[in-house]
């Protein structure tokens, strides 16, 4: 997943040891490097320092915007030229304030940052919606359209975004309905932060006794807190939390079936005052639209996608459902078997029933009785650390870079001890690298933290002047298990996964080249493609050879055993309808709500377990759950009515990597012609260009359907 943090603000309110051999292999000393020429972004801020900053910013930036105002005869000289400087310099100090309420593990600084997105998201609205400035870029753009050519690229392109993005944001409506977005937009605003705010601070947790937990190996067990039941007994409690080293464990290998319904439904309907909050914003976004002009949200907020209206994103969701539901079916089926199969060897007067919260447990079951893959044995030859060092060394070939750790004391100043800091070098000449930027990883739960995945830009590359650039800085968020007395943190292969997708987007972030800041990163391209680099990353997780290069057991050094990785990778498609058809019921629920024209009737809580157990096929054994609590994504500007994003980016990813990558992995060439054709170019041409460039013809969708098994 990919945040965003700083938002558009002068427009519109807008995530092996032995393979590497090279010559970049004998370069593993930071003394090896010149000194980077500009140093990391320092954390040491208090709840005080936040508040202040945030209102020198304030008052910067209303002061810069009462000056552009008035400034007569506006050109790309006295005007445009202005406004990208003061974007791109106030961008970096936002996002490092806005971005620690995420991961600070001093809740006052989380509260500060908090409110501190709150105000700069206030003054961003009324920024955005200054009519005075929209007649200054109105002038500029008519100005500026007989001499297109003539113009830089970047500068000509900046101007009519802006332009757009103003009528967009419904400039061109009188001063009552300008009034009116603006109060919406606010409330939307304030919904969003408070939505992210309960899902970072809640703290719930469900309780099992060890016979409930039967099948959740000891090594699991020891990292849950315990305490004693309050009705009295002597039996210890297992705390269970919602954070993922805890919860899928628990999901994905407790043998019962109450045990795994109790902790499905208790972690589905956490964080419930979330509800009243994601309804209030559905009916705030419908009223946005139609004050605009648009028949829905969705149709709204899709106008600078790839997919550019709902009805396109409605038939591509569609045509998939109708193409992988017989595959599910025949999927389900297995699982299943499975279950009444256990049933009558257990002999009890249990349900046989398969339902949602069988499907984790199952699906290890069936991979590890039928392919015999042990993700838990598999993952002892993953431990972070050296999981980390073998990804980062593929990722130097493919992209011919090189990270290096950097531990001087005074680059200690992370916002988090777990907090891991790397500067990032260009290798295309390994006599003179050069320096690209800043890389964060901060990937272990606690409390406060942001619960999923997710990368975060803090700041996109973009030149100071005409010989110095000001570099990117980026930071990857996960939920990893922390190592232990008695084990070091091991990498489950989803969690492989997981890492690799998430440092796609972080290289996007690294190596813009482009000369203003919003023309660099994930950010800058159009949001139904912004997963497809990291989802094309994600198949380097499934090659042997990579696999093999990254593991090393825990205990012995020793490389992974063939016969275990190529039982994985032979399960890769093993219930891949299956795993579609989750995404498309987030997919499709996302555009329900966002298309729905009676919202003041829209049971959400129906509509949500309907298409699930529609969609997914997974039955709800008659409970209702609320895991739309949760759908952090539909909160956001752009993931809203965008989540079928993720499968609409996946068939450029797939093309890419089949067309470029799978016979080679490991090319060098294609990977740095990826990295400056796809990625360095950020948002600045068309993406289809890109892609087309990139491939040698048009992307089609071929190696797409034939990874979901739709094509021959």
């Amino acid at each position: 997943m990919r945040l965003l943090l700083c938002k558009n603000w002068f427009t519109s309110p807008v995530i092996s040891p032995l393979l590497y051999t090279r010559c970049l292999s004998a370069m593993t000393n930071a003394a090896s490097f010149p000194i980077a020429p500009q140093a990391p972004p320092t954390w040491s801020f208090t709840p005080t320092d936040i508040g202040g900053k945030t209102t020198e910013i304030i008052d910067k930036s209303n002061k810069f915007y009462e000056l552009m105002s008035q400034v007569e005869s506006p050109s790309v000289t006295n005007f445009i030229e202005p406004f990208m400087k003061f974007e791109n310099e106030l961008g970096p100090i936002i996002n490092r304030l806005t971005f620690l309420q995420h991961v600070s593990s001093d809740k006052e600084i989380r509260d500060a940052s908090v409110d501190s997105s709150m105000k700069l998201d206030e003054l961003n609205i009324d920024l955005s919606l200054r009519h005075d400035i929209f007649l200054q870029f109105a002038r500029v753009w008519q100005d500026a359209q007989p001499k297109a050519d003539s113009l830089k690229k970047e500068t000509f392109k900046y101007i009519e975004k802006s332009y757009k993005d103003f009528i967009h944001s419904g400039l061109e409506l009188d001063e009552a309905n300008r009034l009116k977005i603006k109060e919406i937009k606010k409330k939307i605003s304030m919904n969003s932060i408070n939505f992210s705010k309960n899902l970072g601070e809640q703290k719930e947790y469900i309780t099992f006794t060890k016979e409930q937990l039967e099948g959740v190996p000891d090594s699991i067990l020891a990292q849950f807190e315990t305490t004693k039941s309050e009705k009295g007994g002597e039996d210890t409690l297992y705390k269970v939390t919602f954070k993922y080293p805890d919860i899928f464990p628990v999901m994905k290998l407790a043998s019962s079936a109450q045990t795994r319904k109790q902790a499905f439904l208790a972690d589905q309907n956490k964080v419930p005052e979330n509800e009243a909050i994601l309804l209030d914003t559905l009916k705030l976004r419908d009223e946005l639209a139609s004050l605009l002009g648009y028949n829905t949200y969705a149709d709204y907020n899709l106008y600078d996608k790839m997919a550019k209206d709902s009805r396109t994103v409605m038939d591509f969701l569609n045509d998939l459902k109708g193409k992988l539901i017989p595959l599910g079916k025949k999927e389900l089926q297995v699982l299943q078997d499975m279950k009444v199969k256990d049933v009558e060897r257990s002999k009890k007067d249990e349900d046989p029933n398969y339902y949602i919260w069988d499907h984790r447990y199952y699906d290890n079951k069936h991979l590890l009785e039928n392919f015999n893959v042990d993700l838990e044995k598999i993952s002892e030859y993953f431990p972070l650390e050296t999981t980390i060092t073998g990804m980062l060394q593929i990722y130097e070939t493919l992209f011919n870079l090189k990270f290096i750790e950097t531990k001087e004391p005074q680059n200690k100043s992370v916002w988090h001890e777990d907090v891991k800091q790397l500067a990032v070098w260009n290798m295309d000449d390994p006599k003179s690298p050069r320096f690209i930027g800043w890389i964060y990883f901060d990937l272990h739960p606690r409390d406060g933290k942001y619960g999923h995945a997710a990368n975060f830009g803090l700041s996109s590359s973009f030149m100071i002047n005409d010989s110095k650039r000001s570099y990117p800085v980026t930071a990857l968020v996960c939920n990893f298990s922390k190592s232990t007395k008695d084990k070091p943190s091991l990498l489950k292969h989803n969690e492989i996964v997981t890492f690799f997708h998430e440092l796609g987007h972080g290289i996007h972030d690294l190596v813009g080249q482009n000369k203003e800041s919003r023309f660099n990163g994930p950010g800058s391209v159009p949001w139904d493609f912004v997963e497809a680099p990291s989802q094309m990353l994600e198949f380097w997780t499934w090659n042997k050879n990579e696999l093999v290069s990254l593991s090393s057991h825990y205990k012995t050094g020793e490389r992974i055993p063939e016969s275990l990785i190529d039982s994985l990778i032979k399960t890769k498609h093993v219930n891949g309808a299956l795993f579609t058809l989750r995404q498309l019921h987030f997919g499709l629920f996302d555009m329900k709500v966002h298309t729905c024209k009676d919202l003041e009737n829209l049971s959400i809580c129906h509509t949500w377990n309907q298409l699930r157990q529609e969609i997914s096929l997974m039955p709800n054994g008659g409970t209702l759950s609320k895991g739309y609590d949760s759908f952090g994504h539909i909160m956001s500007d752009s993931y809203s009515a965008g989540y079928y994003g993720y499968l609409w980016a996946e068939v450029f990813a797939t093309d890419m990597y089949h067309t470029k990558f799978a016979k080679d992995p490991l090319n060098t060439k294609n990977g740095v012609q990826y990295r400056d054709i796809v990625l360095a170019r950020g948002g600045l041409y068309d993406i289809n260009d890109n892609l087309k460039e990139f491939l040698g013809r048009e992307p089609s969708k071929d190696a797409f359907l034939k990874e979901l098994g739709l094509q021959s």
